[in-house]
């Protein structure tokens, strides 16, 4: 009789197991076969890749990315969303941090050993300090070769996926677009004093800068020419702030204006415009970087390879108005061709551009703090 019993009990251990298989499975992949609303794009091995670090970030009951970036949220809504719709299960958990704030919270997390960013995305003037402070840990995507040499560095922390946009902005109820200055020296002249505004040197965003450290290689101005733009011009806010004042008719023109706020208000109906003459276009390189320790790495390296995807390459430009680094990548709505996202002076290179900043950044300072 008690023989009887054992193909009962083998049986019931066999459905045990499958109950345990099926409940495990559903819990370690149940997420990752909802239907996916975003198709992944880029090679055959480049889409193998997305979803081998995709299923592995699942598998690890990793649901999230924590970036930290400068730049309002709202900017980049769009873009979270459709990394959302690219890989069900997985978000974007975004915080918006100055590069200040960046930097005390990516030391309080290695001081206490409490890890919670995954992957940081800062300007040129900020992310190689923070690759020299120990932050970043090495990583290359396999779709890196899609970037030219210099929007990664030598390292393989850092790699370039965007360029914010920079151009001339001006109020049509106070000027026109055949009366702007198209240059800086024109600008520079006494019809233009107290007309125009712009970010402050110095520090803080970096854009102005970056401006004049370009203008000045390309002996656009002169040091002395500083002095003239300091006394002529306001040195009122940058980025959405700049732009409101630009909206309030309370600056004619403003050079270097953000593109994202100024289509923003302008789609709203706001006599506001931008063009882009040489001298007032800027392009500001943002890299992005995995940190140290990311507390989930899978998700992270998901998401610095699928920015360089030419569906998000795409995406920057139509939703997030900013330029794309890899090669052929869409410009933004409005940019003419004349603006491109390659770098053809190796002194204007990002690394480059980064070590000026330090020599330039402190004599900003001192002239426009006087």
């Amino acid at each position: 009789m008690r023989r009887q019993h054992y193909p009962f009990a083998i049986l019931g251990t066999l459905i045990t197991l499958i109950v345990v298989i099926v409940l495990g499975t559903q819990q370690s992949f149940g997420i990752s076969i909802q239907k996916r609303e975003r198709a992944l794009t880029g090679s055959p091995t480049e889409v193998a890749e997305l979803e081998k670090l995709y299923q592995a970030a699942l598998q690890k009951g990793q649901h999230e990315v924590v970036v930290y970036q400068a730049a309002m949220d709202y900017e980049w809504q769009p873009l979270w969303q459709a990394f959302e719709q690219a890989f069900p299960g997985l978000k974007i958990n975004y915080m918006h941090l100055s590069p200040a704030e960046v930097f005390n919270r990516l030391d309080t997390e290695r001081v206490t050993k409490s890890h919670y960013a995954d992957v940081i995305s800062y300007p040129v003037n900020n992310i190689y300090d923070m690759r020299d402070k120990g932050y970043l840990s090495e990583f290359t995507p396999v779709n890196a070769s899609r970037l030219p040499d210099y929007y990664q560095s030598p390292d393989h922390s850092i790699h370039f996926s965007f360029l914010k946009v920079f151009g001339l902005g001006f109020n049509k109820n106070r000027i026109s677009a055949e009366q702007l200055p198209l240059d800086i020296q024109s600008l520079l002249k006494d019809e233009w004093k107290k007309k125009f505004e712009y970010g402050a040197p110095g520090g803080g965003a970096g854009t102005a800068d970056l401006a004049f450290i370009q203008l000045l290689h390309r002996k656009a101005m002169t040091e002395a020419d500083l002095e003239t733009i300091k006394n002529n011009g306001g040195s009122g806010a940058t980025q959405e702030m700049g732009t409101i004042a630009l909206a309030q008719a309370r600056t004619a023109v403003s050079p270097w204006v953000y593109l994202p706020p100024l289509a923003r208000q302008k789609a709203l109906g706001v006599p506001i415009d931008i063009v882009y003459p040489e001298d007032f276009t800027l392009l500001v390189p943002f890299g992005q970087a995995i940190v140290k320790q990311p507390a989930n790495p899978e998700a992270a390296k998901l998401l610095v390879t699928w920015l360089l995807t030419p569906d998000v390459q795409q995406l920057f430009a139509e939703k997030t108005f900013s330029y794309g680094t890899t090669t052929g990548a869409p410009r933004p709505a409005g940019v003419p061709v004349s603006v491109k996202n390659t770098i053809t002076d190796p002194a204007l290179y990002p690394e480059a551009l980064s070590a000026q900043l330090k020599v330039w950044v402190p004599k900003f300072r001192d002239l426009w703090t006087q």
